[in-house]
C-alpha cells in the first residue's frame, strides 16, 4: 500500500508541474459555471484540482503508512480526507478568486437568436447597421442586417433572426 501511496503522490506532483510549466488548467470535466451561476467559464472540479487531492492523497497516506503505527483503514481515512479537503480547498481557490474574474466568452453568446436590441446605426435596404443590446448585465453592440432587405430606423426595437459571420440578422420586434 505504500507504494500505491507514493505513486499517487509522485504521479500527482509530477503531473502538476508539467501542468503548470505548459499551462494546462482548462480540462473540465463536463460543468459549465456559466449555466450554473451566470458567470465563469469553468468549474471548480477541474484538473488542477483533482491533482492537488490525489497529490495530498498520496503524501499524506505514504507519510502515515510508512512512518506511523496506525491501520491501514485509518491511513487510507486520513489520507482520503487530507486529499478531499485540499482539493476542495483547490476548489473554493478556483470558483472565488482566479475564474471569478475569467472573461471567458462561451459558444452561447455568440448566438444571440432570439436577443432584443435597440438599432443605434440605421439600415438603408440591404446595408449593415449597429445594434446595442444587454447580456450578463452588461450593454454590448454587434452588426446588424435587416431580414428582409427593408431599411430600419435608428430607435427601432427589433430581435436577432440569426448569427451568420459575426454579423446578426434582425427583424422589427412587435410589442
Amino acid at each position: 500500500m505504500i507504494t500505491f501511496f507514493l505513486v499517487c503522490f509522485i504521479a500527482g506532483l509530477l503531473l502538476t508541474v508539467l501542468m503548470t510549466l505548459f499551462g494546462v488548467d482548462s480540462l473540465d470535466f463536463g460543468t459549465d459555471m456559466h449555466a450554473a451561476h451566470g458567470h465563469g467559464g469553468h468549474s471548480g472540479f477541474n484538473l488542477p484540482t483533482l491533482l492537488a487531492g490525489i497529490t495530498v492523497f498520496g503524501g499524506v497516506g505514504y507519510l502515515l503508512a510508512a512512518f506511523g503505527p496506525w491501520s491501514l483503514i485509518l491511513v487510507l481515512a486520513v489520507a482520503a480526507a487530507a486529499g478531499v479537503g485540499v482539493g476542495w480547498l483547490f476548489f473554493l481557490l478556483y470558483v472565488k478568486v482566479l475564474y471569478k474574474h475569467d472573461d471567458t466568452m462561451l459558444e452561447s453568446e455568440f448566438d444571440l437568436s432570439g436577443q432584443l436590441g435597440e438599432i443605434t446605426v440605421p439600415m438603408a435596404g440591404s446595408g449593415i447597421g449597429e445594434m446595442v443590446y444587454v447580456l450578463h448585465g452588461t450593454k454590448r453592440s454587434i452588426s446588424v442586417r435587416s431580414e428582409h432587405g427593408e431599411p430600419i430606423a435608428k430607435g427601432a426595437k427589433v430581435m436577432v433572426v440569426q448569427m451568420k459571420d459575426g454579423v446578426a440578422t434582425v427583424a422589427l420586434w412587435q410589442e
